[in-house]
């Protein structure tokens, strides 16, 4: 063989070799982000009717066409003059509720976050829930943090990597081999190995583009934290107002919420208002973020500053008019979760992302058939792979139900513990095999000197 053939053959074994190691040691996060995230991306028309049937947070028709809850806002903030932050979200269809995200920060006390639910027709209150222990945040924050709250986000941007490392990888090993076959080609075959591997490279190179997208975003949502600071970028729209009153005065500001309604159509007619945000540190404004329809670009991010007093615009930012930077930064999120093309598209996601968990269970499958045939392993790899599907399946849910019935912190306490022991574990096991191949090598060597 030529120079040229050895050095593609080491290249390959060289990848195959990193492909095997990621997926194996990352797998069962790739897995759970992968499930997690197919439910994610219906978080809305999740909550929406948990809202409707559990609730029953059903608004009435607005005599005016627009929705009413002045009355109610006043209502919950004389009962909570205490609160540090009020954001009312709109109905995105006729029948839904006003729902108003209330933060109440008691000097010495706890963090309180409620929602409220506002019959947008009558204006009045008809009911309210617990924000942290909801299951809409216990998706998201599943999906988005692991329920680790000291590096989970962190975690799950190291799964990106992975995803895509996996990915590409995948496509260079195979690539040319798929290439020359039928699409799509699967060998009939009794044995587990043949068939699980010949679905895990037909799924493979057909989601391979979905997957990276996917990969990529969330290594970037996941690491930027730690991105953003060390090659130090700044977040965009970092705009600020100015403080013109104290604290207690601006909170005490009367609105007219639908003046605010008003003079955003006027000064901001391409915008669906989404939330509305008063201001509470003594600036005297309302914040209002929407969506502008056809953008792919993260959601309410589109801001509207106005006065609470005259309600003239303060600031504006239209996504659409800012630098590419700026649209580079806020196309990820949207990217990722697929919340710009409506319910088909949201569909669409959800069945790709699963192809990644598909991936990480064959590929585990694979890996233990051929550990059973070199080292004769008498435990089935089917067996194997559903015990840890099993496994995986009752922390989510029983994170689920911690969370939901007892509390967040507490859920969140069970899963860091969890997910730090597997992952000191995990760390561990590498090390140790690592350690002892190096051994062994070495042995090898010397004996073939003697």
């Amino acid at each position: 063989m030529s120079k040229r053939g050895d050095k593609a053959e080491n290249g390959k074994k060289f990848f195959w070799r990193l492909h095997h190691w990621v997926g194996v040691y990352t797998g069962i996060l790739i897995g759970v982000l992968s499930l997690t995230g197919a439910v994610a991306v219906f978080i809305p028309e999740i909550d929406a009717l948990i809202l409707k049937h559990h609730y029953d947070a059903v608004s009435t028709t607005s005599p005016t066409g627009m929705p009413q809850f002045s009355k109610s806002i006043d209502s919950l903030v004389r009962r909570y003059p205490d609160y540090s932050s009020l954001a009312i979200s709109l109905p995105d269809h006729p029948g839904q509720a006003v729902k108003v995200d209330l933060i109440i920060r008691p000097a010495g006390g706890d963090l309180k976050r409620y929602d409220f639910f506002i019959d947008a027709g009558s204006d009045y209150i008809i009911g309210q829930r617990d924000h942290q222990n909801s299951l809409a945040n216990y998706l998201r924050q599943m999906h988005v943090r692991l329920y680790e709250g000291y590096w989970g986000r962190q975690l799950v941007g190291i799964g990106g990597l992975a995803l895509a490392v996996v990915a590409l990888t995948g496509l260079l090993i195979y690539g040319n081999f798929m290439k020359r076959q039928a699409w799509p080609n699967l060998r009939k075959s009794v044995n587990m190995r043949i068939r699980m591997a010949d679905w895990h490279k037909l799924l493979g190179i057909s989601a391979l583009a979905f997957n990276l997208v996917i990969a990529l975003t969330g290594a970037w949502l996941g690491l930027q934290p730690w991105l953003m600071r060390w090659l130090d970028i700044t977040t965009p729209n970092p705009y600020k107002a100015a403080i013109v009153l104290e604290p207690a005065n601006d909170r005490a500001l009367t609105v007219d919420w639908q003046g605010i309604l008003n003079a955003t159509e006027k000064e901001f007619p391409e915008l669906q208002p989404r939330y509305i945000t008063p201001s509470t540190n003594g600036s005297g404004t309302v914040m209002v973020r929407g969506n502008i329809p056809g953008s792919i670009y993260e959601r309410d991010i589109n801001t509207l500053v106005l006065s609470k007093t005259d309600h003239t615009a303060v600031f504006k930012y239209d996504v659409r008019e800012q630098p590419v930077g700026h649209k580079f930064y806020y196309v990820q999120e949207a990217l990722h979760f697929g919340d710009f093309g409506g319910l088909m598209l949201k569909a669409l996601y959800a069945l790709l992302g699963l192809t990644s968990g598909f991936l990480s269970l064959s590929g585990f499958i694979v890996f233990l058939c051929r550990k059973k045939k070199k080292k004769a392993n008498k435990a089935a790899p089917g067996k194997i792979a559903f015990a840890y599907s099993v496994l995986i399946l009752l922390f989510l849910v029983g994170i689920a139900l911690i969370s939901l019935f007892i509390g967040y912190a507490e859920a969140s306490l069970v899963a860091g513990i969890i997910i730090n022991v597997l992952l000191a574990a995990f760390v561990g096991y590498a090390l140790a095999r690592y350690l002892m191949g190096s051994y062994r090598r070495k042995r090898r060597a010397i004996l073939a000197r003697k």
